[in-house]
């Protein structure tokens, strides 16, 4: 498996060759933070303080980081003996899982059964990553050191997972994928008879992750956890493919092509991706998948842009950042991006749209997707490689996030979110019929009702229309009630506005009400989701007079 990683010339041209010099300098950037302290197993005070979170990342730092300098200078001692070290951390440690997924909800299991084999992501991936070390360092690693490994990765994983079941076994999310694929990449790295034996039960879980995808491959938890799952994913499909000599190869399924093909078409301009569901909207992506799937699928994967591209800022796993090396070609990205391309996903219910002067998006859906947030008709300007009207994405991570108080939070919340309010009533957390959402091209215009997401019976149509120029976009919403009601358009975006007359304008892009209603702005302040550092958004509403039934607003560049 992975032959050609052991390949010392391809370790030479990465060494020398100018186009790896960002990835080794991105690596070195984080091994020489993670090193600042030794690498440890965890302590009697980490669990006491129940305070591993940070402990579990620099761990992930202190491995993957010199793992891939360990490979890169093989006659370096100190990259070589701290991988030691930070393999030996690993391996004394109880549990590979953080403390805070020891619970019922992730375990699905009694308190007593607290045991070291809990499989989730985290001790999965570990597991993945040092079952690949190990593959990779066998003839330069002491035989103590590979026995341990081997014997604690049938102790954390194996035995485990055959003793028995995880929930994520027939989840519906990223979870399936990263533990499915880091399982079975372990097997077949550790035990391919045993593979071969567990392969049923690892494709079944499998088509339960493909199963979580419509027809047409759009992610609805959003860039982030695509990369997360599908990365997984294709590092197994890939590993299968191999061990079965091509005998297995979900590659060559049309569905999974499509999900391939999911990250380039999230691109609104070069720095700016579809933001809908968990997504940060500082969203990186780790740089080796897209040329993995170009490995396999050539040209209908589209090169795309580097500039969110990371190599090991800010990834957590050995899986992703080998593979940024192993795969990368620098013929596959490239800062020119096609400005004139229509992207729809009927069942995912997605429009998403590059013009020359805007990037757009719409979505329909339903308020009870994976990663929900409550969006359906929500909609992303973007101009000058920022968001004028914006999908804030995710929030930190903070107790209860994930919990029915969901919605409490601000970034998962309605008013997150540019979609009207009624009469005070928003949209509500609860899945319905799917809002879809259509393209007619011949009058350049989006359109859908949303009415099915609010929950109400007052409301008989609530439309909403966009019609596109060259430099402008024009919002339509048509409202049919069986009572006369109040309704705020409601719109947010990072950026300040400024108000001149009855116009507002976000950098160099104009609103224009056609009524001639005047917004209110209010400033909010909201943690970003990486880092948890604060920042404003504004809050933009436009309050029609009760009975109005009509709202047009237009999104107009300025020269």
């Amino acid at each position: 498996m992975l032959e050609f990683a052991k390949d010392k010339a391809f370790w030479e041209r990465v060494r020398t060759a100018e186009e790896y010099k960002w990835h080794i300098e991105e690596i070195k950037a984080v091994y020489d933070e993670a090193f600042k302290t030794e690498p440890r197993a965890h302590s009697a005070e980490d669990i006491l303080n129940n305070d591993d979170k940070g402990l579990w990342r620099l761990q992930f730092d202190h491995l993957q980081s010199s793992c891939l300098l360990a490979l890169i200078y093989p006659d370096n001692e100190e990259y070589y003996n701290n991988l030691i070290k930070s393999v030996w951390a690993y391996l004394n440690d109880y549990s590979w899982a953080p403390l805070g997924h020891y619970t019922e909800y992730y375990y699905q299991r009694t308190p007593k059964d607290f045991d070291c084999g809990l499989i989730d992501i985290f001790a999965a991936s570990a597991g993945f990553a040092l079952a690949e070390i190990k593959n990779l360092f066998k003839d330069r690693f002491p035989k103590l050191l590979t026995d341990r490994i081997t014997y604690e990765i049938r102790r954390h994983i194996i035995e485990p997972y055959l003793s028995r079941k995880f929930f994520w076994e027939k989840h519906d999310n990223n979870w399936t994928a990263v533990c499915t694929g880091a399982v079975g990449g372990i097997l077949i790295y550790e035990d391919p008879e045993l593979y071969y034996k567990c392969q049923k039960r690892l494709h079944d879980s499998m088509e339960c992750y493909l199963a979580s995808y419509k027809e047409d491959g759009m992610c609805v938890e959003g860039v982030g956890y695509w990369g997360f799952g599908f990365g997984f994913f294709s590092s197994f499909a890939l590993l299968e493919r191999e061990l079965t000599n091509g005998e297995v190869d979900w590659f060559k399924r049309p569905k999974v092509k499509e999900i391939a093909k999911f990250l380039q078409k999230t691109f609104l301009q070069k720095n700016i991706v579809v933001t809908y569901g968990d997504c940060s909207v500082t969203q990186n992506y780790a740089i080796g998948l897209p040329s993995l799937l170009r490995s396999v699928y050539g040209d209908e994967i589209e090169r795309l842009p580097k500039s969110l591209g990371i190599v090991a800022k800010n990834n957590t796993h050995l899986n992703f950042l080998l593979r940024a090396v192993l795969y990368y070609n620098e013929d596959n990205f490239s800062d020119e991006m096609s400005d004139n391309v229509t992207y729809t996903a009927p069942n995912s219910c997605y429009i998403i749209k590059r013009t020359k002067c805007f990037g757009f998006s719409a979505k329909g859906g339903n308020n009870g997707e994976s990663h929900n947030h409550i969006d359906v008709g929500s909609f992303i300007i973007a101009r000058n490689n920022k968001q004028i009207i914006c999908d804030t994405g995710a929030g930190p991570y903070e107790d209860g996030y994930h919990s029915d108080r969901r919605y409490t939070f601000f970034h998962p919340s309605a008013c997150a979110h540019n979609i009207p309010v009624f009469d005070g009533i928003s949209e509500d957390g609860i899945r319905r019929d799917d809002v879809i959402i259509h393209y007619d091209s011949e009058k350049s215009c989006a359109y859908m009702d949303i009415k099915e997401a609010y929950g109400v019976d007052f409301i008989n149509k609530a439309e909403r229309k966009f019609f596109f120029e060259d430099e402008k976009i024009t919002l339509c919403d048509s409202f049919d009630f069986t009572k006369e009601i109040g309704v705020t358009e409601h719109f947010v975006s990072l950026i300040e506005p400024r108000a001149e007359g009855n116009d507002l304008y976000i950098e160099d892009v104009k609103l224009t009400a056609s009524d001639g209603t005047v917004p209110t702005v209010s400033r909010r302040e909201v943690k970003a989701h990486v880092g948890g550092r604060p920042h404003f958004v504004y809050l933009i509403d436009y309050e029609l007079e009760r009975g109005v039934t009509e709202f047009e607003l237009s999104f107009e560049v300025v020269k």
